[in-house]
């Protein structure tokens, strides 16, 4: 071990929100800053130690400028610590994380706040032109804010994209719908046998007079009753005659991620005891319009850079935007089903896109925890090609 290791020291997420649920009044940057106090408060760590908060948030309309910053003091840190708000599209969590290595690498900073927040539910509409345009008499077209998940690159949504993999892989639409089957029955039996309960901040959800409040701390994503008719009877949603449907693509959903990043040297003098160890990163970018072919370009070059291989992986996180997306890249890089994803993963969970990256290993650690295992490499493809990898070792 090595003192210029960057080790985590902590790390935590809310429970998942579904689209239009529990955790659609609460400000996003108002998510992160709960995921950020109980990251802080696990380690009993003084707010005045940490250097910088690095956060992932790719739907910030409505949100303020930088809503990192937000978070951050309404977490409880220090006004005058620096915050920066990060969109790498999917990836972003990740890449929180990786820019914090660098600067605890290069010495810049000790101890970094990173991961991300979303809420997908506040999304807002838009009225385009408005403001110079008017409305002197007529009709004004309202915009769905979603709309800039289509990528300008190449005048297509990620659903699109996805059966551009369908056109390449013909992994068929029953295997698929089997792989998102799994997908939640695997998270309902984490749930269940409360294998995600270290992982998760409990949320203090007030009633509408604020006399009262409860406890949100399961995720509510999951469908704990679906069965593989219901999903074989959904109906292609980007082409008529597709495979990618709502039922086998990830959800949308809220909520908010913290990890807590430090050199070993720092956590050595504070008498902190580290989670796990960060061993590698890697990023690349491929066509957009087969984006989520990343991983398997992203997984062997992080593993390369560790000087290790697939086989020396225990588990393997990829990040579930669609179950096309992940059998295309366990295919290629021929990923042992029985380490893929073993909780569970997007299309059970959600996919608020700020967070996932940061999430995936968030959820590979504490399921290496579960499993007493060592080593797991995650990756996240991200929309317009980008795509991250990166390799955790278990400590604690």
């Amino acid at each position: 071990m090595n003192l210029n290791d960057v080790v985590i020291v902590s790390a935590c997420r809310t429970a998942m929100g579904k689209f239009g649920g529990t955790l659609k009044n609460i400000p996003s940057y108002n998510l992160g800053a709960i995921a950020i106090k109980e990251s802080i408060n696990r380690i009993k760590l003084p707010v005045n130690l940490i250097d910088e908060v690095i956060l992932g948030s790719c739907r910030q309309a409505g949100n303020g400028p930088n809503p990192a910053r937000t978070a951050m003091v309404n977490a409880g840190i220090s006004i005058e610590k620096p915050a920066v708000t990060i969109n790498m599209a999917c990836p972003s969590g990740m890449r929180t994380m990786a820019m914090a290595a660098q600067a605890i690498r290069l010495g810049e900073a000790e101890i970094v706040v990173t991961g991300g927040f979303e809420n997908m539910s506040s999304i807002p509409y838009l009225l385009k032109n408005a403001r110079w345009e008017g409305f002197k008499m007529g009709n004004k077209i309202l915009e769905d804010g979603w709309s800039d998940s289509i990528d300008p690159l190449i005048e297509m949504g990620m659903g699109e994209t996805a059966e551009n993999l369908y056109d390449k892989y013909k992994i068929s639409r029953s295997e698929q719908d089997n792989y998102a089957l799994n997908s939640h029955l695997k998270a309902f039996e984490a749930q269940s046998k409360g294998w995600f309960n270290e992982e998760i901040v409990p949320v203090e959800i007030k009633s509408a007079k604020g006399s009262e409040s409860t406890i949100f701390n399961k995720d509510e994503t999951i469908r704990q009753n679906i069965n593989i008719n219901d999903l074989a009877k959904i109906k292609p949603a980007f082409r008529k005659d597709g495979t990618v449907t709502a039922g086998n693509s990830c959800g949308l959903s809220d909520g908010a991620v913290s990890i807590i990043c430090m050199s070993r040297k720092k956590a050595n003098e504070l008498g902190i005891k580290p989670l796990f160890s960060i061993i590698s990163f890697s990023q690349i970018a491929v066509s957009p319009s087969i984006m989520g072919e990343g991983p398997s370009e992203a997984i062997p070059l992080a593993l390369k850079k560790a000087g290790m291989t697939l086989n020396d992986m225990d588990l393997v996180e990829i990040n579930e935007a669609f179950a096309i997306q992940v059998l295309s890249n366990q295919k290629t890089l021929k990923i042992n089903p029985e380490k893929l994803n073993i909780h569970g993963g997007a299309i059970a969970l959600g996919h608020p896109t700020g967070i996932s990256g940061a999430r995936i290993i968030t959820t590979g650690y504490y399921a290496l925890k579960q499993k007493d295992k060592e080593y797991c490499i995650a990756s996240i493809c991200g929309g317009g090609g980008v795509t991250m990898a990166a390799i955790i070792k278990r400590e604690g």
